[in-house]
């Protein structure tokens, strides 16, 4: 049974079960929770040839992107990376002694660290930034450019209704 398959199924299903909802919006998130996670799973099967996991692959892309020299806090990489401080601190470990990065006591908090990218986990970032764009690039060509461009402009719209709701 495919996940379009299930998808449907499970709508029917509810909808013969509670026919007073509408379950439009319920259906939509699940086909972008699947859509995700059917590119999240590629990414980590390509990124694993890397020896990188995808989380681990997320904080060198954010000291990649944000240029040679930078240098970052574990607070603002874990900001950017939407995860804790703590579900960070094994990524850092492992990226250090993989020599993907290093780590620096922050001289303007002794309880904080400058992160920064080696050269090696420069490389390593760019390979894995090729992966993520061809993986993802790859499952929107069946699309048309008109229909990608309206489609991001529609989950635009969605990401302000969120941005306004957590604003609140």
């Amino acid at each position: 049974m495919g996940i379009e398959h299930l998808i449907s199924d499970t709508m029917a299903t509810w909808r013969h079960e509670r026919p007073d909802i509408d379950f439009t919006a319920m259906s939509i998130a699940l086909k972008l929770n699947a859509v995700h996670r059917a590119a999240s799973n590629e990414m980590q099967i390509q990124l694993e040839t890397l020896g990188l996991t995808l989380g681990e692959f997320d904080v060198l892309a954010i000291l990649r992107r944000h240029g040679k020299g930078a240098v970052l806090t574990p607070s603002e990489i874990a900001a950017v990376a939407i995860i804790s401080q703590s579900g960070l601190t094994h990524r850092l470990a492992r990226l250090e002694k993989m020599g993907c990065i290093t780590r620096q006591h922050d001289p303007n908090d002794r309880r904080s660290a400058l992160i920064r990218l080696t050269a090696h986990g420069s490389k390593i970032a760019d390979k894995g930034i090729e992966i993520a764009v061809a993986v993802q690039t790859e499952d929107c060509m069946i699309v048309s450019e008109p229909e990608r461009l309206a489609f991001e402009a529609v989950l635009d719209q969605l990401l302000q209704r969120i941005d306004a709701k957590t604003l609140i």
